[in-house]
């Protein structure tokens, strides 16, 4: 008989600590994997939708929020990282100040074009860009020249490819693309940290390797996986 793989629905933010993982969990099992990678808000709302799924890694509000709404199981919660908000330039550009607001102000004023996560596709990035923007004032002098993406990967391969000077979202998604330097986290005044938490689907048709995966995310392996992609442990 064949075993079906395991179903994960993650965020871009985890992608490479919990795709590692997911390999490590396979080699041990003999089992398949299959993780689908969404933003935040489109991996809620495949959930909701009623994907199959087995276990869930996502911002805690937002998993907070399936929980609450019964599709997942929320005695399976557990936290499994944190990440802030960086900046990103391409490899050997010149570095600006951005340790304030305000000389994080200039520099995107001086930035040919920035580039972000969309938030009208769910992406929590983008929703705290777009009011960071909003209150440095810079919204209206920057029209024409703010890109957004439906994954935060997606903004940083735009300062590759040489079409946005500036990424804003996740450390670590800036830190999985070659060509790209994570210069600096947010100044502590605007910015964003996102605690991100797992946990097993009600509706899972293998609990017990998705609470086994879970705790391979929180174990000294898998917290080490998280901080070398840019991310801070919590276990």
């Amino acid at each position: 008989m064949t075993i079906p793989p395991l179903r994960i629905i993650g965020t871009g933010a985890v992608e490479t600590p919990l795709m590692q993982t997911a390999e490590a969990w396979a080699r041990e099992t003999g089992r398949g994997t299959e993780i689908t990678i969404l933003n935040g808000g489109s991996a809620a709302a495949k959930v909701r939708g009623g994907a199959p799924v087995d276990l869930v890694v996502n911002a805690m509000v937002t998993l907070d929020g399936l929980i609450a709404d019964g599709h997942l199981d929320g005695a399976t919660r557990a936290e499994v990282a944190r990440v802030r908000v960086g900046i990103g330039l391409r490899d050997g550009d010149p570095v600006p100040d951005l340790s304030t607001p305000e000389a994080l102000r200039a520099a995107i004023l001086a930035a040919g074009a920035i580039s972000h996560s969309d938030p009208a596709a769910g992406a929590s990035t983008g929703l705290h860009m777009v009011a960071m923007l909003r209150d440095l004032g810079v919204t209206a002098a920057m029209a024409g020249r703010i890109q957004v993406y439906g994954r935060g990967i997606k903004a940083v391969e735009a300062v590759r490819d040489g079409i946005a000077d500036m990424a804003l979202t996740q450390s670590s998604e800036i830190k999985a693309v070659p060509g790209v330097t994570l210069v600096a986290p947010l100044p502590e005044a605007v910015g964003l940290v996102t605690t991100y938490v797992g946990a097993v689907a009600t509706q899972a048709t293998d609990p017990a390797g998705a609470a086994a995966l879970l705790a391979m995310l929180r174990d000294a392996t898998g917290q080490a996986r998280f901080v070398t992609a840019g991310l801070e442990t919590v276990a």
